[in-house]
């Protein structure tokens, strides 16, 4: 993995845009795997309905480490199970990993009825909290640094983030703008 920053954590959890700040702030690429998945794939509502989840997780896999190996610094945010599977849980752990930590009453008004998202179907809350169980030991190992979604502004996120990381660049290298 170049020099960077992975983002994990459950769907809704602010991945994406806590990402697309903390990029900003250091002046590096911002990546989001699902969104890479979408734009050569179509949406992940067609990718499950034509492959199911397994033809949705590979893409997942393959577009994680494709965005580890640019060799380019960037910000990464990963989709809710990209810890699903042992190689990406692998890539995850050697790199610089943030676990944006959050519960469902903090996402709650994110996913009650969000369109697009083909594992809430049904009951969304019922199925997040399911979803969040089976995953949250995996975004725990995996983490190089926890950070509680659940207050704080996107800016103070970041910038927490931030701070966290340039003490630990500063020792081990890494980005350092």
């Amino acid at each position: 993995m170049s020099a960077g920053i992975f983002l994990i954590g459950p769907m809704a959890t602010g991945k994406s845009v806590v990402g697309r700040e903390l990029a900003s702030r250091l002046g590096v690429a911002f990546i989001d795997t699902d969104a890479e998945v979408t734009a050569a794939h179509g949406s992940i509502a067609d990718i499950f309905a034509a492959g199911g989840e397994p033809a949705f997780r590979a893409l997942e896999s393959a577009a994680l480490a494709e965005a580890s190996a640019t060799g380019e610094p960037a910000v990464i945010a990963t989709g809710g199970g990209a810890v699903l599977a042992a190689e990406n849980r692998a890539l995850l752990r050697a790199g610089y990993t943030v676990y944006l930590e959050t519960d469902l009453e903090t996402v709650t008004a994110r996913i009650a009825g969000a369109p697009g998202r083909p594992l809430l179907e049904g009951n969304p809350l019922d199925r997040w909290v399911k979803i969040f169980a089976a995953r949250e030991a995996h975004y725990r190992h995996c983490a190089t640094l926890t950070v509680d979604a659940r207050t704080g502004t996107v800016a103070e996120l970041a910038e927490h983030i931030l701070d966290a990381y340039r003490r630990r660049a500063s020792t081990t290298g890494g980005i350092t703008t």
